[in-house]
Parts: C-alpha cells; sequence; structure tokens
C-alpha cells in the first residue's frame, strides 16, 4: 500500500522545498474565501509528480464552516472533485499521496480516510486519532467516488467507521 501523509499548508510548502526520494502527487485544498499568498510547487528535487488543486470550504453540510463563513452547498465538496482525485490516484498508481488542506485536520483528513479505506486500510487510524477530525462529507463523496463501500452505520453516533 502506497504512503498517505496528511499536511497543513505550511507543512505542505515546506515538504515542496526539500528533496525526496519517493515520488507522489499532492491533492491541495484550499478555502474559496481564502487568498494565499503561497502555493505547493513541483520541482525535480521535490519528487513531486503532479499537485490537484481543489478548492472547498471546511464544512459537512450548508451553513458556517469552521471560519464562520457561510457555506452553501455549492461551496462544499462535489462530486466532481473526488472524482478528480480518482483520477489522479488512477494516473499515479505507484506514486505516495500527500494531502493538505488548511489545518491539515478535517478535509485532508476526510480524503485521507477514504483513500485509506478503498485500498484496504483502516481509516479508524483516523478517526481515532487526537490530531485529526475528518470532515465526515468529503470522506463520504470521496469513498463514492473511489467506488469504496462506506462503513459508517447511519445515525452512528461515534465518529469511528463501522461502529
Amino acid at each position: 500500500m502506497r504512503e498517505i501523509m496528511i499536511l497543513s499548508r505550511p507543512e505542505a510548502i515546506f515538504y515542496c522545498e526539500g528533496r525526496h526520494e519517493r515520488a507522489s502527487v499532492m491533492i491541495s485544498i484550499s478555502d474559496p474565501f481564502h487568498n494565499y499568498l503561497d502555493t505547493p510547487f513541483v520541482t525535480r528535487e521535490n519528487n513531486i509528480r503532479d499537485i490537484l488543486p481543489l478548492s472547498f470550504c471546511d464544512a459537512e453540510e450548508p451553513g458556517p464552516d469552521v471560519y464562520g463563513h457561510i457555506a452553501e452547498e455549492k461551496d462544499l465538496m462535489q462530486q466532481k472533485d473526488a472524482d478528480q482525485v480518482r483520477a489522479l490516484l488512477e494516473q499515479y498508481p505507484d506514486c505516495d499521496i500527500l494531502i493538505h488542506c488548511d489545518a491539515g485536520i478535517s478535509r485532508s483528513a476526510g480524503v485521507a480516510a477514504a483513500i485509506l479505506e478503498a485500498q484496504g486500510g483502516d481509516p479508524r487510524t483516523l478517526f481515532d486519532s487526537p490530531w485529526y477530525e475528518p470532515n465526515l462529507h468529503c470522506y463520504r463523496v470521496t469513498l463514492k467516488a473511489l467506488g469504496a463501500v462506506d462503513t459508517r452505520q447511519a445515525g452512528a453516533e461515534s465518529n469511528t467507521p463501522g461502529r
């Protein structure tokens, strides 16, 4: 199984500045209400083969996002975003996967949990971690695009898949 790494935006920029032996692809998640001064980049030294830029709010449903902006349905992760994730993973099947959002806690963790589950891994490592709070909307939309089954029980109060 290829390695999946979750990063914050500053960690992703720092990663891009380094020299890496293993080839990787990056899923770069931005907030549509924010203008960024820095973005991830590809160089021969950092061995990033491709970067998929996505932009959607950190919210699981329409209403206030984690930054207090009012997110509409169109501002959330869309199926077309998840389909682009699937296409990137299919195009680079042997590359490690770097996923970042602003803080590296919610949106990136939700996408990572879905990829991990689709690859046969256990997403509970992310859902049970004190470091992450996977965005369930991102998790479910990405799972659908990857053709994986949502193991969460409908109406379950736990944040852990399969419980």
